[in-house]
């Protein structure tokens, strides 16, 4: 016998649902998404310590870590999308992701939302082991600079009054190692990335030579999320007075 089938949800009961799961979004703070998926770029271009990519998955890193944690306290389910460079900025512009982190307005040439700036980093000039001292970035005028695919560099472009000359490629990780060999003299990296390589692969001869920048960083939000933004600044207040941020960053020091 088959039983009866179960009466069809009336409008009323829709309402109500309804009205029950707004009510559940503000009661946490959060906006009633249409997933429940946090789709974050993974920018292939980075290196260790920020991110390492294996079979075009974010394996291991900073920004893994971030993203999973950043997910999680907005009840989310945190999906990683690998983008290059020049890729990333448009497609959070555009929707196509919804979360960058590790940046600043200056670096992308796009209209995005900004979360508060919660991280650290100081941009500097990396000398190899034939490279000659210097000691301003004027001295570097006429110097191929190993430079990464996609990345902005306006602080030595204005300091030089002309583009830098580039000699790019991947990621900062390839530019330590042609340092380390001696194929280039000088390159453009992050003092975090190039302390990360010398733990592993000391190199005595390979060295910081010149402080480019000091930067406040933050998260660049896809404005098809805004509603997003306050609950992730609230999520990076609650992380930062509880210590995780600092497990966090300590991990890959």
């Amino acid at each position: 016998m088959t039983p009866p089938a179960s009466p069809r949800p009336g409008p009323c009961w829709v309402r109500r649902t309804r009205f029950a799961l707004i009510a559940g979004c503000l009661t946490w703070g959060l906006p009633c998404l249409a997933d429940a998926d946090l789709r974050i770029v993974a920018p292939t271009n980075q290196s260790m310590p920020m991110l390492r990519m294996a079979d075009k998955r974010a394996a291991e890193g900073l920004l893994k870590d971030l993203g999973e944690v950043l997910a999680q306290r907005l009840g989310l389910n945190p999906v990683f999308l690998p983008f290059p460079s020049k890729r990333a900025a448009p497609a959070v512009a555009t929707g196509a992701a919804d979360l960058l982190c590790y940046a600043k307005p200056e670096w992308l040439e796009a209209d995005l939302l900004w979360t508060q700036p919660f991280l650290s980093g100081t941009g500097i000039i990396a000398a190899g082991p034939n490279a000659p001292p210097v000691s301003q970035l004027q001295d570097l005028r006429d110097e191929p600079l190993g430079t990464v695919l996609g990345y902005r560099y306006p602080v030595i472009d204005q300091a030089l009054t002309r583009p830098i000359p580039r000699e790019d490629v991947a990621d900062a990780e390839t530019n330590l190692r042609r340092l380390a060999l001696g194929r280039i003299r000088y390159a453009v990296t992050d003092r975090d990335a190039l302390a990360y390589y010398l733990k592993r692969h000391p190199t005595p001869s390979l060295r910081e030579v010149i402080e480019v920048e000091h930067y406040q960083l933050g998260c660049a939000l896809s404005p098809a999320k805004a509603g997003l933004l306050q609950p992730l600044n609230r999520a990076i207040d609650r992380m930062r007075a509880d210590g995780t941020l600092d497990k966090l960053l300590n991990r890959y020091r």
